[in-house]
């Protein structure tokens, strides 16, 4: 265990605030407020961008298009909570020098853990990566927290998700429509079979179903391509999942 190994925070005034590792597990960093933030510079090829969650109804910082996926995939998963992005980072000594550490997210799941998201560089691992992760874990064991491991479903899965994931607002939920689209879904039914049955105009009824499904009142077999034909089916904790984000206890 690295010695002097700190956590950064802000509290509910915006100060920033240190406490060892070993201090953290009080503290609730998935909804503070950053205590960093990316500065794009022309040499670097990343982009940085904002994902509103429907989990939250805020804004979360990705400072790539592959966080950015990873965001909608934290936003979608039904053990998340709350999440957000660069609210806490780590602070150790090593070689003389101070170093630091900013996760890409925090999360609080349903039954109260915290999890913390560090998504690889798109380059691949680096050596500063691997010791960044080592200690990642260590400050994960002493504060009781986990390790999530994002995990990007196939390229079908994913475009459905992102298809989808455009009408998440509760803006496109309509109880009337709903419940119509709902009861013609209470078997497998092909998605525009379904939609001419519920009597809902096409233009009202499918940003509706496409609600339901982010939401996953509905659901589809996500690995083949959404389509006018694609097969939807009743939702809920018995219906076949898709879990493309794994939370997991660091090994």
């Amino acid at each position: 265990m690295l010695r002097g190994l700190q956590i950064v925070h802000r509290d509910d005034r915006g100060r920033e605030i240190s406490v060892p590792a070993g201090q953290a597990a009080g503290i609730s960093v998935a909804g503070g407020e950053p205590v960093w933030v990316p500065l794009r510079h022309r040499s670097e090829r990343s982009i940085v961008t904002y994902w509103w969650s429907a989990t939250t109804g805020k804004l979360v910082g990705c400072r790539s298009l592959e966080r950015l996926s990873v965001a909608m995939l934290l936003d979608f998963h039904p053990n998340v909570v709350e999440f957000s992005a660069w609210t806490a980072r780590l602070e150790w000594r090593e070689r003389s020098r101070i170093r630091r550490f900013v996760p890409d997210f925090f999360v609080r799941t349903a039954a109260g853990a915290t999890v913390v998201v560090a998504c690889p560089p798109a380059s691949g691992p680096s050596g500063r990566w691997q010791r960044q992760q080592e200690v990642l874990k260590q400050a994960c064991e002493a504060a009781g927290w986990q390790l999530g491991s994002p995990r990007l479903p196939q390229h079908a899965a994913l475009a459905n998700l992102r298809w989808v994931s455009r009408y998440r607002h509760p803006r496109c939920a309509d109880a009337t429509v709903g419940q119509a689209l709902r009861e013609v879904f209470q078997e497998p039914t092909g998605l525009m079979d379904g939609v001419e049955a519920s009597g809902v105009p096409r233009v009202q009824a499918l940003p509706r179903l496409y609600h339901l499904m982010w939401r996953r009142e509905l659901t589809m077999d996500w690995s083949v391509p959404l389509g006018l034909a694609s097969v939807v089916r009743p939702g809920g904790l018995t219906a076949p999942r898709m879990d493309p984000f794994r939370v997991q206890d660091p090994s």
